[in-house]
């Protein structure tokens, strides 16, 4: 397979499919420090000594992510193969040395996005 495809198919992706896989790594990071806070709290009621002294693990929260991403974004129009018409997608590729230098893309010319991931109390439909 031809290097320019392996780029094309692993960087180049819808700019909502970016920011979807950033959010769930964000949602990945915080069941992981939540499943640690889990593991250690049953290490410590199981283990003789540290259960006689009422300790508690620690819970780590994340209650805001800021994102700043470079990016070199595209406009490309796809189409709709049942109706016939053309919809406008806006393509994302991420920067970083390799695509920069493959490409010679000037870092600069580059698009920046700010996102803000922050954590929220659950609706009331869902609290128990």
């Amino acid at each position: 397979m031809p290097e320019g495809k392996i780029v094309s198919e692993a960087l180049i992706k819808p700019l909502g499919d970016v920011l979807v896989h950033v959010g769930r790594s964000v949602a990945e990071a915080q069941r992981e420090l939540d499943r640690n806070s889990a593991d250690t709290q049953i290490f410590i009621e199981n283990d003789q000594i540290l259960s006689q002294y009422d300790l508690r693990s620690t819970w780590y929260h994340m209650p805001e992510i800021d994102l700043d991403l470079k990016i070199s974004l595209s406009m490309h129009e796809e189409i709709d193969l049942d109706t016939q018409i053309s919809v406008p997608q806006i393509f994302g590729a991420t920067l970083d040395a390799s695509y920069a230098k493959k490409y010679d893309y000037d870092v600069e010319g580059s698009s920046q996005i700010k996102v803000k991931i922050v954590s929220i109390p659950p609706p009331s439909s869902v609290e128990t």
